[in-house]
């Protein structure tokens, strides 16, 4: 084993990284999501929330379970409201092959708010499709 796969300087941790040392929270939000509970990680700068987040979405991954991460940087900047909303839908269903099912209920429901219809689509067409799917 060499040095450099061992040290990580800056970063996110990938997950197989050597020299990550697992900590409670890393337990306690891979047994929070597993109970169904919604969980969210606040903390300051570089105390390794993207490493926890790349951890336990691997973890969840290996037991069968469908991870979407969403990264919000990605979706851009200047958007509208409706822009934003369709590109994080985007997302979900190009993680979780949705992507025909979700931009067909998005293009019908143009009456609806963006937030509105973002959510719509998470219960109409998001979770049934994981139940059906599983």
């Amino acid at each position: 084993m060499s040095s450099a796969s061992f040290y990580v300087t800056g970063g996110t941790f990938r997950q197989d990284a050597l020299s990550y040392i697992e900590r409670q929270a890393d337990r306690d939000l891979y047994d929070a999501l597993q109970a169904g509970d919604f969980c969210y990680v606040l903390t300051s700068r570089q105390m390794g929330k993207s490493s926890l987040m790349v951890r336990t979405a691997a973890r969840l991954r290996e037991q069968g379970t469908k991870v979407v991460v969403l990264d919000l940087t990605a979706i851009g900047a200047n958007l509208t409201p409706e822009q934003w909303y369709d590109s994080l839908l985007a997302l979900v269903g190009s993680a979780l092959s949705l992507e025909e099912e979700l931009d067909a209920f998005w293009l019908t429901r143009e009456r609806l708010g963006p937030l509105r219809r973002w959510m719509q689509a998470l219960r109409e067409v998001v979770l049934p499709g994981l139940v059906c799917r599983v």
